[in-house]
Formats: structure tokens, C-alpha cells, sequence
């Protein structure tokens, strides 16, 4: 299920913005309610509208909530990627 979420380049520049204007890492975040439901509505606003059907805004948010240390993991490789493909452009 994870698989089928991708996080594209607005949904991570967002999420990294989220975390500075909270002074946050994405772990400490993801372990509080309050912020972990809102990095997920960041990320599924990025998803395919077809995922947004599939998966609700609110079914996602726990997913995200209840999964979240498996999650971390995930999102930090992911976010990784896209670090690595924006600056291979960049070059």
C-alpha cells in the first residue's frame, strides 16, 4: 500500500517548510497528533486525484497516524530521491 503513494517535488517542498516553521524533524512530527495529521493532508493533496478517491483525506490521516514509525522510514528514503533527482537537474 505504501507504494502507491507518491510524494512529488510541491508535496515535499511543503512538508519541509511545515517543519521549519515549527522548528520540527519529520520524526518528532510524525509522533504528534496534531502534526502528523497535517504533513498527511499535505502529502495526500499531492497524491493522483484518483488516490484521493480511493483513499480519503480522513483514511489517510490514520493510516498515517497509526503507521507512522513505519512511515518515517518510508518518507525519509523517498524524500531522499528527491533530493538526490533535483539536484542531478540542477547540475
Amino acid at each position: 500500500m505504501i507504494n502507491q503513494f507518491e510524494i512529488n517535488n510541491y508535496a515535499k517542498k511543503q512538508v519541509d517548510e511545515y517543519l521549519a516553521q515549527h522548528n520540527l524533524s519529520l520524526k518528532d512530527a510524525m509522533d504528534t497528533e496534531s502534526h502528523s495529521a497535517q504533513i498527511a493532508t499535505m502529502l495526500h493533496g499531492g497524491f493522483p486525484k484518483m488516490v484521493q478517491k480511493i483513499y480519503s483525506l480522513a483514511k489517510f490521516q490514520t493510516f498515517f497516524w497509526e503507521k507512522r514509525d513505519l512511515l518515517h522510514n518510508h518518507l525519509v528514503n523517498r524524500f531522499t530521491v528527491l533530493e538526490k533527482q533535483a539536484a542531478k537537474k540542477a547540475k
